[in-house]
Parts: C-alpha cells; sequence; structure tokens
C-alpha cells in the first residue's frame, strides 16, 4: 500500500504540506511576504549605517578604515556563498551557484589581502610591498570573471561541485603564482603607482565586466526584476571601482576610499540579491518550476481525494506508532470531530481508554505480525459521546524498503444492527432492574428509620457541641497563653481553634444531606395512595412552594419572575404531591444557574385547546445535553452527583405528573437553559 494516499480535507486541499514547507510556500502570503519585505528593508538600513560609519572612520584613520572594509567585505562574500550553497539543493539557476561559490574564494583571497597589507610578515621574511596589491588584483579578477561566467552560464546546468572545483582550481593557481613561485607580474611599485600590467588587468576586467552586463541585459526575461537590478547595480559598483584604477595612476588615498566604499555595494547588492531571489521571491528565480509542478500535484491529490472521500467506507491510516497520518470525511463525520483533531493523534486522544486499548492491541498484532486482521468488529465513540459499531479491516502497509511502516483500516458501519440487539439487551435488563426497585421500595423504610435516628441525634447535638465549644474558648485561650505547645487531638490550638467553626459547619451540612436523602428515598419507595377527588388551585399550589423555596431563590438569582394567570380552572389531585412537584422543579432550577444574574421564570397558564392547565418553568443555567435528556427522569440518574444530587427529584416528581395522567416536557441545550412544561388536565 503506497505511503502517499490524500489527507483529509483542508490539509489535503492545499497539497503536501512538508513539500510547502521545504519550497517556501508559506511566504506568498500577505503576512509573509510583508515580513520578507521588513528583513530586505533592515538589510537596507543595516548597509547604508556600515557605510556611514566607514565613511567616518575615513575621515580620521586610514588604516583603520581599510581594515573594517575588508573585514566587512569578507563577511559579506562568505555569507554569499553559505545562503547559495545551502540552498543548492533547492536551485534551478546553476549560474547562481556558480556566482555564489566564487565568493568563497573571494571572500579568502580578501583575507589573505588584509593580513598581508597589516602584517606581510606573515607570510615572507622580507616584507614585499607589492603582495597585498597582488592578492587585491587576484580577488578582483576573480570577482569579475564570476559576474561575466553567471552571465554566460544564466540558463545552463552545471553541477555545484564542477562550479566549486573550477574556482578552487583557479584561486590556488593564482596563490601559488603570488606566494609559491613568486612569478605573479608586480601590480604596485612604491613611490611609483599602478604598473602597466595592473592597468591593462583593471581594462580586462571592466571588459568582462561589460559583456556581462550586455548578455545579462539580452537575458533579463530569465530573472525576477528585482534580482536584475541588483546584480547589476553590483556590476556596475564594480565597473566603477575598476574605472578608478584607470583613472589613478597613483595610490591616493581619496580614490582608494571611494574603491572600498564601491566594492562593499557590489557585494552587498549580490548578497540582498540572493536574499530577494531564496527568500522573497522563490517561486520565480531559486523555484521556477514550483508552480507548475504543484499544479500537477493538486490535481492528482483532487483526484484521489475524490475517491478517498467519497467513499460509504471508513477509511484511515497510521504510522508505526498508531498516530492517525489521513482519515476520510466518513471517518471524521464517525467520531464526530475535525480532521485537524485527529491528524497526529493517537487513539487515547479520540477514544475512552477501552476502546482506544482494543484499537491499539489489534494495530500492535497486525505490525507485528504482518498478517491482515479482517472482520473484527469494534466500537467507536464521538467527543459527543455517540457510540457505533463497525466491522473493520486492517492491513499492514510497507515503506519502499519494504518494512512494515503502519497500518490503513476500513471500516463498515453496523450501528443499526447493533442498536437491536442491543435494544433487546436493555430491555431484559429493565425487567431485572424493575424487579431490583420492587425489592428497594421495602426495603428502604427500615433502613430510612435505623439512618433517621443516628442522623437525629447529631442534628440534636452538633448545636449543643458547639455552644460547649464557644464557652470553652476562653479557657482555652487563657491556658493557651501560658502553654503555647498547647495541643488538641494532636493539632497546634491555634490551627485547630481556627477549623472548629468549619468542621462544625461540615457536620450540619452532612446531617441535613443525609436527612435529604432518606426523606427523597422514603418519598420515592413509599406506596401511598393518591388523594385525586379535591380540586387544586395550581396558583395556591405555587404560593405554598414559595413559602418554603424564598430563601434558597433569593440565594440563587436577583431575577426571578412569576407570571400566573388568575383566570384558570382548578385540576383534581393531590396538593401536597403538586406542592412535591414545584419544590422539585424550582430547586434543580436554582441549581442549574452558574450566577444570580441569571433569570427563573415560572408561568400558570390554560391552554384551552387542549383543556389542560400548563405550569412552566424556565430557567438560563447550564441546559442539558441531548444525549441525557432521555435519561433524565430514570431514577438514580444525576449529571450533578458531584454537588448532591441524588438523581431522585425529577423521577418522583415524573411519577407524580403520570398518577395525576399529566404530560412533563424538557426542552434543553447547553449554555441555553431549560424549560420544563407540565401540562394537567383542568377539572370538569
Amino acid at each position: 500500500m503506497a505511503n502517499d494516499l490524500p489527507r483529509c480535507q483542508e490539509q489535503r486541499d492545499h497539497g503536501d504540506a512538508s513539500v510547502s514547507a521545504c519550497l517556501g510556500c508559506s511566504l506568498s502570503s500577505k503576512k509573509a511576504g510583508t515580513e520578507c519585505r521588513f528583513s530586505e528593508y533592515l538589510w537596507y538600513i543595516l548597509g547604508c549605517s556600515v557605510l556611514g560609519l566607514l565613511f567616518i572612520v575615513s575621515r580620521y584613520n586610514a588604516t583603520l578604515f581599510h581594515g573594517m572594509a575588508e573585514v566587512f567585505s569578507i563577511a559579506l562574500a562568505w555569507a554569499v556563498f553559505m545562503l547559495v550553497w545551502s540552498a543548492r539543493r533547492f536551485v534551478n539557476n546553476d549560474a547562481l551557484l556558480l556566482l555564489g561559490s566564487a565568493f568563497l574564494f573571494i571572500g579568502f583571497i580578501d583575507l589573505l589581502h588584509v593580513l598581508a597589507l597589516l602584517r606581510p610578515d606573515l607570510f615572507f621574511d622580507a616584507p614585499r610591498a607589492d603582495l597585498s596589491s597582488q592578492l587585491l588584483l587576484a580577488s578582483r579578477f576573480i570577482e569579475g570573471l564570476a559576474m561575466l561566467l553567471f552571465a554566460l552560464f544564466l540558463g545552463r546546468s552545471l553541477r555545484p561541485f564542477i562550479g566549486l572545483a573550477f574556482w578552487a582550481g583557479l584561486a590556488l593557481s593564482l596563490l601559488a603564482f603570488i606566494l609559491y613561485w613568486q612569478v605573479f607580474p608586480t601590480v604596485y611599485v612604491p613611490g611609483g603607482g599602478w604598473t602597466p600590467f595592473s592597468a591593462w588587468s583593471g581594462v580586462v576586467i571592466c571588459l568582462g565586466l561589460l559583456t556581462g552586463l550586455v548578455v545579462l541585459f539580452r537575458r533579463r526575461s530569465r530573472l525576477d526584476v528585482s534580482f536584475f537590478q541588483l546584480i547589476c547595480l553590483a556590476m556596475i559598483a564594480s565597473l566603477a571601482a575598476e574605472a578608478l584604477l584607470l583613472f589613478f595612476v597613483r595610490a591616493e588615498v581619496h580614490s582608494n576610499f571611494i574603491d572600498h566604499f564601491l566594492k562593499i555595494i557590489a557585494y552587498m547588492c549580490v548578497y540582498l540579491a540572493l536574499i530577494r531571489s531564496g527568500v522573497t521571491r522563490p517561486f520565480e528565480l531559486l523555484f521556477q518550476d514550483l508552480e507548475r509542478e504543484k499544479t500537477e500535484l493538486l490535481a492528482t491529490k483532487q483526484h484521489l481525494n475524490l475517491i478517498f472521500d467519497t467513499a460509504p467506507a471508513l477509511i484511515w491510516q497510521k504510522d508505526g506508532d498508531g498516530r492517525y497520518l489521513q482519515v476520510n470525511k466518513a471517518f471524521c463525520q464517525a467520531v464526530d470531530m475535525e480532521p485537524q483533531r485527529i491528524i497526529g493523534k493517537v487513539d487515547d486522544d479520540i477514544f475512552p481508554p477501552k476502546i482506544a486499548q482494543k484499537y491499539v492491541l489489534d494495530d500492535q498484532e497486525v505490525l507485528q505480525s504482518g498478517r491482515n486482521k479482517i472482520g473484527i468488529e469494534e466500537q467507536y465513540v464521538g467527543t459527543t459521546g455517540k457510540l457505533g459499531w463497525i466491522v473493520t479491516d486492517k492491513l499492514a502497509y510497507r515503506d519502499r524498503n519494504g518494512n512494515i511502516a503502519g497500518t490503513i483500516g476500513f471500516a463498515k458501519d453496523i450501528t443499526e444492527r447493533k442498536q437491536a440487539q442491543m435494544r433487546e439487551k436493555v430491555q431484559q435488563e429493565q425487567l431485572v432492574q424493575a424487579a431490583k426497585m420492587t425489592a428497594l421500595g421495602t426495603l428502604v423504610a427500615g433502613v430510612a428509620h435505623e439512618v433517621n435516628n443516628p442522623n437525629n441525634f447529631i442534628i440534636l447535638n452538633a448545636p449543643l457541641l458547639e455552644e460547649v465549644w464557644a464557652d470553652s474558648l476562653p479557657v482555652l485561650e487563657a491556658h493557651h497563653a501560658g502553654h503555647s505547645e498547647f495541643m488538641l487531638a494532636g493539632i497546634p490550638y491555634p490551627r485547630m481553634r481556627d477549623n472548629v467553626a468549619r468542621l462544625f459547619s461540615g457536620i450540619h451540612e452532612g446531617s441535613k444531606r443525609i436527612k435529604r436523602i432518606v426523606a427523597e428515598l422514603k418519598s420515592f419507595a413509599r406506596q401511598t395512595p393518591l388523594n385525586l377527588n379535591r380540586e387544586v388551585q395550581l396558583n395556591q399550589v405555587v404560593e405554598a412552594a414559595l413559602t418554603m423555596l424564598r430563601k434558597t431563590i433569593d440565594e440563587h438569582t436577583t431575577r426571578f419572575e412569576m407570571r400566573l394567570d388568575s383566570d384558570i380552572p382548578p385540576v383534581r389531585g393531590d396538593f401536597q404531591k403538586l406542592v412535591q412537584v414545584v419544590v422539585n422543579l424550582l430547586i434543580n432550577a436554582c441549581q442549574a444557574l452558574p450566577d444570580k444574574d441569571r433569570r427563573i421564570v415560572l408561568e400558570i397558564y390554560s391552554d384551552p385547546g387542549e383543556g389542560s392547565v400548563v405550569l412552566r418553568i424556565t430557567d438560563e443555567g447550564e441546559g442539558i445535553a441531548s444525549e441525557h435528556l432521555e435519561q433524565i427522569c430514570d431514577p438514580f440518574f444525576s449529571t450533578r452527583h458531584d454537588i448532591g444530587g441524588t438523581g431522585l427529584g425529577l423521577s418522583i416528581t415524573s411519577s407524580i405528573i403520570q398518577s395525576h395522567q399529566g404530560r412533563m416536557d424538557f426542552d434543553s441545550a447547553p449554555g441555553l437553559g431549560t424549560t420544563v412544561t407540565i401540562f394537567l388536565k383542568a377539572a370538569s
């Protein structure tokens, strides 16, 4: 199986990200282009600053200026080489590689020139005044030749190492003529100025540069406009520097200063040209064929994407470590996740632990044995908790060397068939649970009595103990004043004193919670006959409930609204049971509010169309997830177990409404609050 299956949706639509990153495609964006132009401006500013600094130095110290100018030129020359050579694998302009390679040796000879100028005794026992001039001429000669050959070889093929070897051979030959054999013609005579050989060498170099300019102008269509302009400026600066040597027959300081400035400008232009062509405009010079290749690649990928994403089966690819490399749309829809949240993740990041462990074991078996696994029944769960079943085939794929590189999976959804089997199983379990609940009702009454008695002791005795503690504090404080290490229950007294109030508060809250749980269990299990013969006004039911809950409501919201229609018919039912319904629903609404600025609205009105009286309670709380709505009235099911919810309140409420032959509807969504609507038949 090939490694280059397309990625899912957005990642695949943009082509191979690794190729784009290598070729600098991200710079085509507006942001990247702005950053690159800003970088260019910084280089221009830096260059101008250096030239200004050198000009200031030249006014005060000629030797220091000369050394600084040469060092900066050497740094630029080597920077040009490193920039071109490091990008040689992506550059399809061999003439550019030839030009950049020359600057390695230009910088080296310039370095020797500086050393010969400052310390001529480093090379020979008897200093030679002409040595630095000979090295300078050699550097100028290689520079001029490099410019000429760049123009001549533009658009032609040349291996990078051949160009590097050519410049190395030429540089070593010139250095051998100058330093080893010492047969290089005299360039400069102290007191006599430049020799005719130097003048004619300058003419040759100027002719070479002029020829290069003409050739480059004719072939300008092969280059980016900015790159062409910068290279031409570099050639013109070098040409101007050579022309100065032809007009000044003696080594005058003024001409020497200008010569160095022009040399720096030439090197800087070459460097900026490479920066622009290699970074700012990668598509137009260094990667001229990228757009065409990218277009072909995208066309191929689009064709593969069409097949990959329209397949009804779930398809995915993992590497040897179990990380997802690509998934199709069917897979993304099945797990309810975006592709970018899947690519690069492992099963533990997407699925519940038990399901993920099953997937990992199957993958490891395929990777270790190299044998495919066919017809595996597996579960999948999306981020919303949706459960599904699939039949999976897992295959091992190999890399170019024949080694197992990962797995590819194909799966068919069998959720509907599996759900039918599960519904049958659930129905059987519900019958068993119903029998358990019947037995539980018999046990609850006795257990509640046994729990209530000791809990009453706690409720009654805890306040007494709290008073005892308060009365004991003065004695304990006096004792502590003379005994600073005084301990209570192995804890330093000051620490115990600060925490006793919290301990008593915990006892109070715990005992109240026990009492409430026991009361709810007794209410749920009690089989008391309902008195449905009384006519009950729902407005009075609400008033009775609010009498008990006013403080609770005020603690949870400042925006409680009540809309009671005064002209509504009565309903037949049990007054106390209906009060319990309102109490349970209002407590749930209060607990759902995240802050006191959220609203609770209680409404009572008649619905003549259904012949019913409607009780509606709306809160602006956290809401209920859709997968929980069907279970919200099940016994012991609660989304608030962490804050003491028992899961019995709504179950009891639902039972009471059903016994009154009414209906209770829920409308809720996470973050949007909950509306509970109760329909009770009006008394005839």
